[in-house]
């Protein structure tokens, strides 16, 4: 039980790490990022502090609250998306910014927003798959929405605009990678769902 519980935990981190690596391919092209690291980046752009930070920062405060509230509805993946996800994309834009590319043309960059869509579809479906429950972020819509016993859907919507707003008028980008991870990150997960759910089925076990 215990060696099944580490193996969980080891694929949630993967899949938060994935998740990290696909927000920073947004980050460096410049063109916006999704909805929630907007919030983080306009946080990060009021304090001047990296956008890892922020989102650590930002998932605590959230975590402190939800514990409050309740906390049943904190877990492993709670935990581990403190820092799992905003300092990795911190780490790989170092990465991206040592290699010196240049001034990148928009194919180059929307091919980079495409290949960051799909590595965080690939890593959300993971760490979900690991069921070891969610990042602090996604727990404010997930709570919403049971304890109002509105729409999961609407609340995801109304969440992701009010972060895109707020996020905005504090400094974060939005750009078209906006738009792209709102409406394909969850037509991007179905589809690669099923891929991703063999191969972690058979490290689990």
């Amino acid at each position: 039980m215990k060696n099944h519980l580490v193996k969980r935990t080891l694929i949630s981190l993967i899949g938060l790490i994935f998740c990290g690596i696909g927000v920073a391919l947004f980050l460096y092209t410049g063109l916006g990022v999704d909805p929630a690291s907007v919030f983080e980046l306009g946080i990060a752009n009021v304090f001047h502090i990296s956008y890892g930070t922020s989102s650590a920062l930002i998932n605590v405060v959230i975590l402190v609250i939800v514990f409050i509230i309740d906390k049943s509805y904190i877990n492993i993946s709670s935990m581990i998306a403190i820092f799992g996800i905003g300092y990795t994309a911190d780490f790989v834009k170092l990465l991206l910014n040592l290699l010196r590319l240049g001034e990148l043309n928009i194919i180059i960059k929307m091919a980079m927003i495409l290949a960051g869509l799909l590595i965080m579809a690939v890593g959300i479906a993971t760490y979900i798959r690991a069921d070891l429950g969610v990042g602090a972020i996604d727990l404010i819509s997930e709570i919403i929405s049971r304890k109002g016993k509105l729409q999961y859907r609407l609340v995801r919507i109304a969440g992701d605009i009010s972060f895109v707003v707020i996020g905005f008028l504090l400094g974060g980008t939005v750009g078209i990678g906006t738009v792209v991870a709102a409406f394909m990150t969850g037509p991007s997960v179905q589809f690669v769902r099923p891929f991703v759910h063999r191969i972690v089925d058979k490290v689990i076990g």
